[in-house]
């Protein structure tokens, strides 16, 4: 037991002496490391200055007064089919004037093989959307919905453009003026059913009805037959003269159909459907009237007076409106010696004043070829999305992109085209949002386009 006490008295004051020298310790590291830290603290401006006689140091500097000026102009056309949200409405901007989104589909048998029996009888033909939830504008002003039957196919494997145009038989079968309720549930029967719009193609006109009752039993056998048969539908809507919206509808969903009401001499109440699925096509068509927008828009993009953009610039989705911005001096830096860009942020500031609709969520930026096309700038092909920027800010009603990979890509080579970069809305083939710039000398707002720029000279 002796043994046992001194031992463990041994112990503890071993202990006591190696917790007495690691504190010694610890405060010795500390007090190196803090030295460190002091020895390698230097200015900005002054880095390599332990390496380099004064005479040679690595100066960096930073402005905001380099070039740059922007102006807009229609956009290009958009892929539209097969989109993951399809739009509908009528929108009357008071800056950016009028847009119509409508679109085309077909639609396929519930299943193939169905007959409708002795003396079949139309009780209704209803086409019904279901709403995703999203929409943009003013969702009080009515709309007039417009249901036709197209003359001619579209195809599964061909790919259609926001210019799509596909013949039409004359004869409306909807006429139906309704308030979007993207957010209300439905009574469909006895049943409550999730929001989704539902449109009588029935009420003035059975002929689409009665021509889908009366098909030829062969037609019924084969959906490829049936589409051939039956081209699809066109849904529309009538121009609004102020407000509306654009409504966001689901057209893959199994809500998303062709419903046909009827009786037999069997059975009442019976029902066929025609849906949407994978293996039918449908695709957007949007529509712009530039020219009833505020003058000042419509003499800048209309009329191509680039001129204005130094005051204000625009950007449109769903194939509205683009803008054009160019950076003409960067190649004369060369002349500066051998200059190396540690970063280069391309500040597109909103207007203030312009605050009516929704910003879009995220913009796109690329480079504009000596033939018209565009492609990815270095700064967005590493894969580096979010450095590279384009997201809306809030707090300062602005958008930001780093391109200093190609700006770096002029000042190397002065020989380089430069023709401009293209500013668009990201995902503008689904997203109408709109925005409003100031350019890079605005009349009335202290915000401006501009380029911040920090560099290096290595010379």
């Amino acid at each position: 037991m002796w043994r046992t006490m001194n031992s463990m008295t041994t112990s503890l004051v071993k202990n006591k002496i190696l917790q007495k020298r690691g504190l010694k310790s610890f405060i010795y590291l500390a007090f190196l490391s803090f030295v460190f830290l002091i020895s390698c603290y230097k200015p900005a401006g002054e880095i390599g200055v332990e390496v380099q006689p004064n005479n040679s140091l690595l100066q960096v500097f930073w402005t905001d007064t380099a070039m740059v000026y922007a102006y807009s102009v229609p956009d290009d056309t958009v892929r539209t089919d097969g989109l993951s949200t399809t739009l509908l409405g009528s929108l009357m901007d008071p800056t950016f004037g009028h847009t119509t989104a409508s679109f085309y589909s077909q639609f396929m048998l519930e299943n193939t093989g169905h007959r409708f029996g002795n003396n079949p009888q139309v009780d209704s033909l209803v086409l019904q959307l279901r709403y995703t939830g999203g929409s943009y504008g003013d969702t009080t002003t009515y709309l007039t919905a417009r249901v036709y039957q197209m003359e001619e196919s579209i195809y599964l494997d061909s790919t259609y453009t926001s210019n799509i145009d596909i013949p039409v038989y004359p004869t409306d079968y909807a006429d139906f003026t309704f308030v979007p309720k993207p957010h209300d549930s439905i009574l469909v029967g006895d049943d409550t059913a999730s929001a989704a719009l539902r449109i009588n193609l029935s009420n003035y006109n059975l002929g689409l009805a009665d021509y889908l009752i009366n098909i030829d039993t062969m037609l019924m056998d084969s959906n490829d037959l049936f589409i051939d048969y039956f081209k699809g539908l066109y849904i529309t809507t009538d121009p609004v003269s102020t407000g509306g919206s654009l409504i966001n509808f689901d057209l893959f969903s199994n809500r998303s159909l062709m419903i046909l009401y009827y009786s037999n001499d069997e059975e009442d109440s019976l029902d066929f459907e025609y849906p949407i699925t994978v293996i039918t096509q449908y695709a957007s068509k949007y529509e712009h009237d530039l020219s009833a927008g505020s003058p000042d828009f419509v003499q800048q993009v209309v009329e191509g007076d680039t001129s204005l953009g130094s005051n204000k610039y625009y950007v449109q989705g769903v194939a509205g409106v683009a803008s054009v911005i160019k950076i003409p001096n960067m190649p004369s830096w060369n002349r500066l010696g051998n200059v190396a860009l540690n970063e280069a942020k391309l500040v597109l500031a909103g207007n203030t004043e312009d605050t009516l609709y929704a910003p879009p969520i995220k913009l796109a930026l690329a480079e504009i070829g000596s033939d018209g096309t565009y492609s990815f700038l270095l700064d967005e092909s590493g894969g580096q999305t979010n450095y590279f920027g384009g997201e809306y800010k809030a707090s300062t009603r602005s958008y930001t992109f780093r391109i200093t990979r190609y700006l770096q890509s002029l000042i190397d080579d002065p020989t380089k085209e430069n023709n401009g970069l293209y500013l668009i809305v990201r995902g503008g083939s689904i997203y109408p949002n709109r925005f409003v710039f100031n350019g890079n000398a605005p009349e009335s707002d202290t915000t401006r386009l501009h380029l911040e720029i920090t560099y290096t000279d290595l010379d």
